[in-house]
């Protein structure tokens, strides 16, 4: 169900300390901004939709072995006022290229979604889907001006040996650097852009926290780019 999102910003004022967002440059990031949301069938697409038009998350994370959310000075995600735009209700089949297409030009932000479990696994068949996907995104890329922020948004984590979710902190960055390594998500970034222009982002959608974990670190990238 590929969609895009405007983003028109409420007022939303964000004071703490220690490791935090800074929600100005979100804001600022995200602010007259459309989203598309790409993905085959089965990777979170619904999920993250859902989340991110009715959900809220932490200012902050503390990572312990799972990430603690911190219950004071919840950011609601609704105070960004997240509108999903009135369209067909597509599945993420192949025959859907032509509606990612147009949302594809429309995005200034493109948010692909993938199962890292089944590419960790080797899955040929996911592999392949992955390649064709891109293989359209990159024609599509080259054709637009200005080019559209690509985020590769690996989902699925907590199915993989060993699990994202149950790693400590410096257990994640070997987890990263090893799916990132793979050939597939190589060959991904390539295709779409380099290092510098392509953001890769791992996570889950099995529970709230972790739905939680990930988009906070979506809009840590947010905040990041912002910074470039």
């Amino acid at each position: 169900m590929p969609l895009w999102i405007p983003i028109i910003i409420a007022v939303a004022t964000v004071v703490g300390g220690g490791v935090v967002l800074n929600w100005d440059k979100i804001l600022i990031g995200l602010s007259g901004k459309k989203i598309a949301i790409l993905g085959a069938r089965g990777v979170g697409k619904t999920t993250l939709i859902k989340f991110l038009t009715t959900g809220s998350i932490p200012e902050s994370y503390k990572q312990t072995v799972h990430p603690e959310r911190v219950e004071k000075r919840r950011f609601q995600l609704r105070d960004l006022d997240l509108k999903i735009k009135d369209t067909r209700d597509l599945p993420g089949g192949s025959d859907a290229y032509a509606e990612w297409k147009r949302l594809y030009n429309e995005a200034d932000l493109v948010f692909y979604l993938l199962r890292v479990d089944r590419l960790v696994e080797r899955n040929v068949e996911t592999e392949n889907r992955v390649r064709r996907d891109m293989k359209q995104i990159e024609g599509w890329l080259k054709a637009k001006e200005p080019q559209s922020r690509f985020f590769i948004i690996g989902t699925h984590c907590d199915l993989t040996d060993p699990d994202l979710t149950e790693l400590s902190e410096d257990k994640r960055g070997d987890y990263q650097d090893a799916v990132r390594a793979l050939p597939v998500i190589q060959e991904c970034v390539q295709r779409v852009g380099s290092d510098s222009t392509v953001t890769v982002v791992l996570g889950s959608l099995k529970s709230r926290e972790e739905t939680e974990a990930l988009v906070y670190e979506i809009f840590k990238q947010v905040e990041l780019w912002e910074q470039q």
